[in-house]
C-alpha cells in the first residue's frame, strides 16, 4: 500500500506534485502499484535491460507487507524464497541499482520543494558472532563483527520523510600502527562518507535548495569545501575547536563572546531515567572564517561560514546542558534566522528513527545470510521499507494529534476518508471501532489502528510511535484479507 493514499488532507494536485500515487492497495505485492516505494518506475529504470528486474518488485512487496519477519516467512513459497536469495547473491545485483527507482522518485519529489534537507549518518550493522559470514569487517571497540552503513536521507523541516537520495555500505579498514599523515590521506576512511554523499548526490534542481544536516562526525573541512562546490548547503554541528579569522582565534572563545540574539525554548523528549522538559536556550550568531587544516596541500583558502551557538544555561540536576556548535553555509542574519537553522539540525533525529525502523522493525541485523554482499542487497530493500514506516508513522501522527475545534478539519469528516479507503478496511476498522463505517472519522481511523498496536490514547501518553502503528496496521491489513476470501466469489479463491 502507499502511505501518501491516504492523505485526507492532501489535494490531487499536492499528491501528484509529491509523486505519491491515489490508488490504495493491500495486497502482498503491493508495491507493484506503489510509487513511493518505486515499483512502476522501476520499469523506467536499469532493471528494463535485466531479466530479474521484477524479482526486486516481488522481493520489495514481500518485505513490505511484513517487515519485521524473516525472507522465509515473507516469501510465499519455496520458488520465490529461492529467486529471492538467488537474487541477492547475484554479483551483479549492486544496492545502488535495486535503489536507483526510488532515488529517482525521491528526487522527483524534492523538486516540489523550495527547501530540502538531506540529512547523513553513519550506523552500524552489527552481525558479531555470525563467524559464517564472509566479507565483514571491525565495529565497535574491534571486537565486533559487521558493516557500515552511512544514509543519506530527504526530509523536508516540517520532518516529514521523503525517502533515501543515497546509501554508502563499507567495511571498516584497521588503522595500520604507526600511520603516517600522508598515508592516513591516502587510506579510506569514515569521513569520507561524508563528501563523497555530498558528490553522488549533487544538485536537486535550480527552484529547490538543498542542505546536507549532519552530526559532529560530519565536521569535516573537504565535505564543507565539497557542499560549496556542488552549489548545495550544509549544517553541521561542530567537534573541532577550528581556527578562525587568520588564526586570531579559536571556535568556541569566539562564539563565548558574541552578545545574546535571543533565547529559545524547545520540548526535550524523555529519556531512561530522564523526564521529558522544556529547555530554554541562550542563542549566539556570528559569521567567522574557518582556517584550512594545516599541513593539508589541497586547502589553501579559509572558508565564510556562520556559526551559531546555543546553550542551555540552567539545565535540571544531574541532567547533562544542551550545547549546540553549528556551523553552516546558510546566511544567519538575525534571531529568526539563528532560530531556523536550530530548527532544521532537531531535524536530524528523523535519521535516528529510520534506523531504529531498519533494526527493530524490519530486524536486518537478524538476517541469516551468510555473505555481506548479499546484506548489502538486503539492506537497500530494508532501507526503502523503512521509509514507508516512518511515513506510515508521521500520517498516524498527523490524525491523532489533538482534534481541532474546526468541524470541517478533514480529520473530521467521513467522507474524506470513504474518498481513499477500500469498503473492506472501513468495515474492519469500524467494528473495532463499535461506530458504522459510514460514521468513521480519519481521525477515529488512524487511532483505532494504534490502539489495535497497543496504544492507550490517555493524556498523558505522547503520539504513537511507528512500531505501535505498524503493529495495529499489520492486524487489520490480517482482517481485511480474512474478509476479502470470505466475501470472494464461489469458486475462486484470493490470497493477501
Amino acid at each position: 500500500m502507499s502511505i501518501a493514499d491516504i492523505y485526507y488532507n492532501s489535494s490531487r494536485e499536492q499528491r501528484k506534485a509529491m509523486g505519491q500515487n491515489r490508488r490504495f492497495a493491500h495486497e502482498r505485492n503491493c508495491v507493484r502499484a506503489s510509487r513511493p516505494v518505486g515499483g512502476r518506475a522501476i520499469w523506467l529504470d536499469l532493471f528494463r535491460r535485466w531479466p530479474s528486474f521484477k524479482r526486486v518488485v516481488t522481493i520489495a512487496g514481500d518485505m513490505a507487507a511484513a517487515p519485521s519477519q524473516s525472507l522465509p516467512k515473507q516469501c510465499d513459497n519455496w520458488g520465490d524464497l529461492k529467486a529471492a536469495y538467488g537474487f541477492l547473491n547475484n554479483p551483479k545485483t549492486t544496492p545502488d541499482q535495486i535503489q536507483s527507482a526510488h532515488r529517482r522518485l525521491v528526487r522527483q519529489a524534492c523538486r516540489s520543494h523550495p527547501l530540502v534537507l538531506a540529512i547523513q549518518d553513519t550506523t552500524e550493522l552489527d552481525f558479531t558472532g555470525r563467524w559464517a559470514v564472509e566479507g565483514l569487517g571491525p565495529i565497535g571497540d574491534g571486537r565486533g563483527r559487521g558493516l557500515l552503513q552511512h544514509s543519506t536521507l530527504a526530509v523536508l523541516p516540517d520532518g516529514s520523510v521523503l525517502g533515501t537520495l543515497y546509501q554508502i555500505f563499507k567495511t571498516r579498514v584497521p588503522v595500520p600502527e604507526r600511520e603516517t599523515r600522508n598515508q592516513r590521506r591516502a587510506r579510506p576512511t569514515e569521513s569520507d562518507f561524508w563528501h563523497e554523499s555530498v558528490e553522488a548526490i549533487g544538485g536537486i534542481g535550480s527552484d529547490t535548495r538543498l542542505v546536507h544536516v549532519v552530526d559532529r562526525g560530519g565536521d569535516d573541512f573537504p565535505f564543507m569545501v565539497s557542499c560549496v562546490n556542488h552549489a548545495v548547503g550544509f549544517l553541521a554541528r561542530a567537534q573541532h575547536d577550528r581556527c578562525l579569522n587568520g588564526n586570531t582565534d579559536k571556535l568556541w572563545s569566539y562564539m563565548d563572546r558574541q552578545p545574546v540574539a535571543g533565547y529559545r525554548d524547545i520540548p526535550v523528549p524523555a529519556r531512561k531515567g530522564q523526564p521529558a522538559r522544556v529547555a530554554r536556550l541562550t542563542v549566539r550568531s556570528a559569521p567567522v572564517q574557518l582556517e584550512p587544516p594545516k599541513g593539508d596541500p589541497r586547502f589553501k583558502e579559509p572558508l565564510p561560514v556562520w556559526a551559531v551557538q546555543v546553550i542551555e544555561e540552567n539545565p535540571p540536576d544531574e541532567v547533562k546542558a544542551i550545547e549546540w556548535m553549528l556551523l553552516t553555509s546558510e546566511a544567519v542574519n538575525d534571531f529568526e534566522d539563528a532560530c531556523q537553522r536550530v530548527d532544521w539540525y532537531s531535524r536530524r533525529w528523523v535519521i535516528e528513527e529510520w534506523h531504529k525502523a531498519e533494526k527493530t522493525g524490519c530486524r536486518l541485523e537478524a538476517s541469516q545470510l551468510k555473505d555481506a554482499k548479499a546484506i548489502k542487497c538486503l539492506a537497500s530493500f530494508v532501507a526503502v521499507v523503512a521509509v514507508r514506516m516512518i511515513q506510515l508513522r508521521d500520517l498516524a501522527q498527523m490524525a491523532t494529534d489533538p482534534p481541532t475545534e474546526d468541524p470541517q478539519s478533514p480529520a473530521h469528516r467521513p467522507e474524506a476518508l470513504q474518498a481513499v479507503v477500500p469498503r473492506c478496511w472501513l468495515i474492519a476498522v469500524a467494528h473495532l471501532a463499535k461506530c458504522s463505517p459510514e460514521a468513521l472519522t480519519p481521525r477515529v481511523f488512524w487511532l483505532t489502528i494504534a490502539k489495535r498496536g497497543g496504544f492507550i490514547g490517555r493524556k498523558s501518553d505522547g503520539r504513537p510511535g511507528w512500531l505501535t502503528i505498524w503493529r495495529g496496521w499489520y492486524d487489520v491489513m490480517m482482517m481485511v484479507q480474512g474478509i476479502e476470501m470470505c466475501n470472494a466469489p464461489s469458486g475462486r479463491e484470493t490470497y493477501g
